[in-house]
């Protein structure tokens, strides 16, 4: 009789696993590129992209768009940083428009900032996702880029995945994104 119910409730919850999976796939569509395969929600729209060294994808979303490419991507904020007002001034005539005020930053410290990178825009930090070294990225106020970098620091095919200045829909919407990213 033990073995019984044992099996039974083995087998409900082998069935209600293989249903959950059903209706991911359904709220979902699985993409690949190069060696990794994702799953992206049904209703961000999909305008692929093909450059000639990589593999582009670009979904769209309520003003939103998520970038997944397959080449070398840098999508790690670089700002500039001078030392006083002058020389932000002298940076910003110099670009005849290129460069806004929001592009150059102050140091208040320079070794201070420097060392605790509070000029970036962005936290980076390292981790796994499904056994795939990434280097994630997440914004630090409102505005910045959420996205992963996948094996980053070897060699081979990479991967990113990024949004800038993403709605805290669209955050959410990425970090599951993220979770689903598999080595085929």
């Amino acid at each position: 009789m033990r073995i019984l119910i044992v099996t039974s409730l083995l087998l409900y919850v082998l069935v209600s696993c293989n249903k959950s999976n059903i209706v991911d796939k359904k709220l979902c569509k699985e993409y690949n590129i190069e060696q990794y395969k994702f799953c992206i929600p049904n209703n961000w729209v999909n305008k692929e992209n093909t450059k000639y060294d990589s593999k582009n994808f670009l979904f769209v979303n309520k003003g939103d768009s998520i970038v997944i490419s397959s080449g070398v991507t840098n999508i790690i904020d670089d700002p500039i940083v001078v030392d006083n007002e002058k020389e932000k001034q002298t940076l910003l005539d110099f670009s005849n428009g290129e460069l806004s005020s929001k592009d150059i930053v102050i140091y208040k410290n320079k070794d201070f900032d420097t060392s605790h990178s509070t000029y970036l825009k962005n936290y980076y930090y390292y981790d796994k996702i499904n056994n795939i070294d990434v280097l994630l990225i997440f914004p630090k106020k409102q505005e910045g880029t959420i996205g992963a970098i996948f094996n980053k620091e070897t060699r081979g095919n990479k991967l990113s995945i990024y949004c800038n200045n993403p709605s805290i829909e669209t955050q959410q919407t990425i970090k599951r994104i993220l979770e689903t990213v598999k080595i085929r």
